[in-house]
């Protein structure tokens, strides 16, 4: 027979879970508390302890596989998110336009040529199922994935170029790819798993030649941490009606995975196209949180600052074992560390270190994401560790 708590305890629980909701302390007479458990039953009795342990990361493990930002969100985006907290029975209103207007002013575009999305994700499937249902999309063979996965299991066809000999996406390959069968074109700039920057010039010749047969969407998650981000991005071309879409994040840079945020850029036709097909509705929390965040400009700053600092340790533990890495223009490093990565990953989490495991076709690659510096330090050990061990 499982334990029960003293009624005491459990009215005590209820009202503390009420008061998290809430964001008001209450304090509820037995008989009325009898009726609201009644209505909310365990799940308000068990609220309280489960807030944070989904998502809390245990003491001593590093957690370097999902390329976020650990150092975020931004605190100044925190402190105006608990302001509005109170008024979250209501839909977002104005703070839609607010944000979408800062994407204008920023990328000097116009607001037919913007919208938002549930994390950049919403926006990348809804494109996919947009021109997906006119014809075969083209993407690199090993990139980032969700989206063709997930528009492939609903009848898309996605046809993969191989990447080239020096793991870089082959612009010309899929260039050639492109035939009256083809509706759609998807690159991801940097490249995931990769972490490599396309040459910017090269991308948007590539752009200005295939862009005038077929839409190309281009993911740019991660272009606030390359070397040049106005010259990686293709954003310039948008203001001349390039026929493309592009997405952006507030999950990588902006510490901001768990709020779900993200946006689209491109041509008129392309996103009232893309919009269409968009399912989710805004998270409120997550666009009042994105627009002070995006504002930070220090704590933008200072993210990106400890993210090449941490890029460059993991290089260096690669490097001192003999491992060369891939050219990393992201928050990620991915290297070929001469073994099976996936057995690799396995040891490293006995060790308390989670990292990626095997991409279909790269089984001896590795990625490593970046987490807060000491992490990093814990990543040293357990690599060093491991690869020794054999």
């Amino acid at each position: 027979m499982p334990l029960q708590r003293p009624q005491q305890t459990q009215h005590a629980s209820l009202q503390s879970a009420i008061s998290l909701l809430t964001g008001r302390a209450i304090d509820l007479p037995m008989s009325r508390r009898m009726a609201l458990q009644g209505m909310l039953g365990t799940a308000a009795l068990t609220l309280a302890p489960l807030t944070l342990s989904q998502v809390d990361i245990p003491t001593g493990q590093a957690r370097l596989i999902f390329n976020e930002n650990p150092y975020g969100p931004s605190p100044k985006a925190i402190a105006e998110v608990a302001k509005i907290m109170p008024n979250t029975a209501y839909y977002p209103g104005e703070i839609e336009e607010d944000l979408i207007a800062l994407f204008m002013q920023r990328h000097l575009l116009d607001r037919e040529q913007v919208f938002l999305a549930s994390g950049s994700n919403e926006g990348l499937q809804a494109a996919m199922m947009a021109f997906g249902r006119q014809g075969s999309v083209i993407s690199p063979s090993l990139t980032y994935s969700d989206h063709l996965d997930y528009a492939e299991k609903l009848g898309v066809e996605v046809l993969r170029v191989p990447l080239r000999d020096d793991m870089a996406i082959d612009l010309e390959a899929m260039a050639r790819a492109v035939d009256s069968s083809v509706s759609l074109v998807y690159l991801c700039n940097p490249n995931n798993p990769t972490g490599m920057a396309i040459d910017g010039d090269e991308l948007r010749s590539f752009c200005k030649e295939v862009g005038q047969k077929v839409p190309i969407l281009i993911d740019e998650a991660y272009n606030e941490l390359t070397d040049n981000p106005d010259y990686t991005s293709m954003v310039d071309l948008l203001r001349d009606g390039a026929n493309m879409l592009i997405t952006r994040t507030f999950s990588k840079i902006f510490g901001m995975a768990g709020l779900r945020v993200g946006y689209g850029m491109g041509h008129p036709d392309i996103v009232r196209v893309v919009k269409d097909n968009v399912m989710a509705w805004p998270n409120g929390v997550g666009l009042y949180a994105a627009y002070h965040s995006y504002l930070d400009e220090e704590f933008i700053a200072f993210s990106r600052e400890k993210i090449l600092q941490g890029r460059e340790m993991v290089n260096t533990t690669f490097r001192r074992h003999g491992i060369a890495p891939l050219p990393s223009q992201t928050n990620f490093v991915y290297a070929d560390i001469g073994r099976d990565a996936t057995a690799f990953k396995e040891q490293m989490a006995s060790r308390n270190v989670l990292i990626r495991g095997a991409y279909e076709g790269y089984g001896t690659y590795s990625r490593v994401s970046m987490g807060r510096i000491e992490d990093l330090v814990l990543f040293d050990r357990a690599f060093e560790a491991t690869y020794l061990a054999g």
